[in-house]
């Protein structure tokens, strides 16, 4: 891509807009306009949440100047789920996954029940625990190095209701899909860039990173999504 784009960046339901900020400063100081939504309140109750999810984000795109068009959407981790709505519903011409769940390839994505049953027992009264505090405060500042963004990070990550994984997420039967980057950044998502390559797309990284690069090294994010 050349000349000025428009981004739509989406965060995961289980993090902020917090992680994708880094990127979202990078973009603009290469000349881009980018909409970085909070989309956290779209994820409170789990029935249709992916409905009320796409419908924010859209909303989203009237930040642009001049209510330009979407050009690019971009999803880390998982809001790879969603973003088929998302694109279709802004008329992206460019659709990217950092990082992030592949759906499945027609109808509905799940989780796995390997997934389900990890969630479940992080749960307490129907909720599942911040994804930060999964993994404890040591492992956090290795993911996550400098305190300022590790603590916007901590802080803004919600608490998500426990049958958000159990509901189903239409993938629809039209999206713009002709411009598909996958961006590799770490181990956790190999099987998600195999399968995006079996289905054609661009795969770009090594997956030899960290999974929060995203936010911790937008130097290089930037440098492979051109």
């Amino acid at each position: 891509m050349t000349g000025m784009t428009s981004w739509l960046l989406c965060h995961p339901p289980l993090l902020s807009a917090a992680v994708l900020r880094p990127l979202a400063r990078a973009l603009r100081a290469r000349g881009d306009q980018v909409a970085v939504p909070d989309l956290r309140h779209t994820v409170e109750t789990g029935p249709g949440w992916w409905s009320a999810y796409t419908a924010e984000a859209h909303g989203y795109c009237s930040a642009f100047d001049g209510a330009a068009p979407v050009d690019a959407v971009l999803g880390y981790s998982g809001a790879g789920v969603v973003l088929p709505q998302v694109a279709a519903a802004v008329g992206a011409s460019r659709v990217v996954w950092v990082d992030a769940v592949v759906p499945a390839a027609t109808g509905v994505t799940l989780p796995s029940v390997g997934l389900r049953t990890a969630v479940a027992a992080l749960a307490r009264d129907g909720r599942i625990a911040p994804w930060p505090t999964w993994w404890g405060p040591d492992a956090m500042a290795d993911l996550v190095p400098d305190d300022a963004l590790r603590a916007e990070i901590t802080a803004e990550a919600p608490s998500l209701p426990l049958d958000l994984y159990d509901e189903p997420v239409p993938v629809p039967e039209v999206w713009p899909h002709d411009d598909v980057t996958f961006v590799h950044l770490s181990r956790a998502y190999d099987a998600d860039a195999e399968e995006a390559g079996r289905r054609g797309w661009r795969v770009v990284g090594d997956g030899a990173g960290l999974h929060t690069d995203v936010a911790t090294d937008p130097a290089a994010v930037l440098e492979l999504l051109r």
